[in-house]
């Protein structure tokens, strides 16, 4: 079998291997959902904004549209 047929890439596309660097380098990438990761930093913005401007505030996210907001409830 010729050397061009064992090799497998481990990324599609120069982009994707691109983002992948970087987060390995930023040591991002771990077995989580980033779905929950995206609802826990969005929760964390949410009780910091309560702790400097008070109140209560919710948090909104839409995957669909790409869309997250973090206003007063």
């Amino acid at each position: 079998m010729a050397i061009i047929h064992q090799i497998r890439r481990k990324y599609r596309t120069k982009q994707e291997e691109t983002v992948g660097e970087i987060m390995e380098a930023a040591g991002a990438l771990s077995s989580i959902d980033p779905e929950v990761v995206i609802k826990r930093k969005a929760a964390e913005v949410s009780y910091l904004m309560a702790l400097l401007h008070g109140g209560d505030w919710r948090v909104e996210i839409d995957h669909e549209n790409l869309f997250v907001l973090v206003t007063p409830a």
